[in-house]
């Protein structure tokens, strides 16, 4: 069995090693929940309206791009993007994952969000979310932690230790 815990840190930790080392970052981490969406935009069938609590409070909405079959049965990597919205900007997300479709119709799965942009006061951020969690696929509900890494700007000489704030 994956130990998704460890998969994540280590894709966290990967991800860390290549961010420019001269911009201020910042580590966020909390748990999210999401719900599918009415209206569904993916050609693959996979959306989510969701809530990140704890260090970096938000709200996010994900649309899958692609759900590529990696293999064995039940087992898939995916594309998709993100839109991170804030109350101090928007964060723009590449996503990239591996979910496992399990027999109780459960989908274990770890996401990547590169950040690719953003607005107001995430202009010029760089970093990633790394996102393990599980998609009932009943329901479309998605329940999981993260971890997030930003880097601001040098320019940028707000020191907010958390976005809510």
């Amino acid at each position: 069995m994956i130990n998704w815990k460890a998969l994540a840190l280590g894709a966290l930790a990967l991800g860390l090693a290549t961010t420019a080392a001269a911009r201020p970052c910042k580590t966020f981490t909390g748990t999210f929940t999401a719900v599918s969406p009415e209206i569904c935009t993916s050609p693959v069938g996979i959306c989510t309206h969701g809530t990140l609590v704890g260090g970096f409070p938000s709200t996010y909405d994900f649309v899958a791009d692609t759900l590529v079959p990696t293999g064995p049965p039940g087992e898939f990597d995916y594309t998709g993007h993100s839109v991170i919205t804030a109350r101090k900007g928007r964060l723009f997300g590449s996503d990239s994952g591996h979910l496992t479709m399990l027999p109780d119709g459960t989908a274990p799965f770890v996401t990547t969000v590169k950040l690719v942009g953003g607005t107001r006061k995430y202009q010029g951020v760089t970093g990633q979310f790394v996102a393990p969690g599980v998609l009932d696929l009943a329901t479309g509900a998605t329940v999981g932690s993260y971890t997030a890494r930003i880097c601001k700007s040098e320019d940028d000489d707000e020191t907010d230790d958390q976005e809510g704030q």
